[in-house]
């Protein structure tokens, strides 16, 4: 009888909760909207991705640039019957590279991962002559760490919460620096 109640506090201990990993939600709304006195908005993606390590953004199913373009087709509004928003998307690239885990204690993973985004883009605001009125270039970088022995579906919530938060500073900045050297041609 006893190995029996042994048996089922031993099943109950080893019985842990399943952590569900919620998957991120990018949601264009919540990022900044920035309105231009422009006919017609063209992006000119001049990204190439690279098939060399470390960048990994073309083997994902979401890469970063994909998610710029959907954020300035939703976010970037052109208001008017004059002037041209050209868009160029420099870089989007995303690398993962292996690094030393210096604060590693006696059991922890002595390798991790590291992630880093890099975004550059520039924005030029030309009249209808295709001569140049407004420019700016907006850069943001951001990075992250995991570990080493994880899921495929923790690393692809880890890339995709990198993605996002870059998102909503890059977003963040671009209102800002358009705001400080293309004021006269916001709504």
């Amino acid at each position: 009888m006893k190995r029996i109640f042994y048996a089922f506090i031993l099943i109950l201990l080893s019985c842990q909760p399943i952590e569900l990993v919620e998957p991120v939600v990018f949601d264009n709304s919540q990022l900044n909207k920035i309105s231009f006195s422009a006919h017609t908005v063209k992006i000119d993606e001049k990204y190439e991705a690279s098939f060399a390590d470390p960048f990994i953004d073309h083997s994902l199913q979401n890469p970063p640039v994909h998610r710029l373009k959907s954020w300035i087709n939703d976010n970037i509004i052109s208001i008017g019957k004059e002037n041209k928003l050209v868009i160029k998307i420099i870089e989007a690239s995303i690398k993962k590279t292996e690094i030393n885990n210096n604060d590693a204690k006696k059991y922890e993973e002595k390798f991790i991962y590291k992630y880093e985004l890099a975004l550059l883009v520039e924005y030029n605001l030309y009249n209808n002559s295709d001569y140049l009125l407004a420019s700016t270039l907006v850069e943001n970088f951001r990075s992250t760490t995991s570990g080493k022995f994880i899921s495929l579906q923790e690393t692809e919530n880890i890339i995709d919460d990198l993605i996002l938060l870059s998102l909503r500073d890059f977003s963040i900045e671009s209102e800002k620096l358009i705001k400080q050297y293309m004021k006269d041609f916001i709504l």
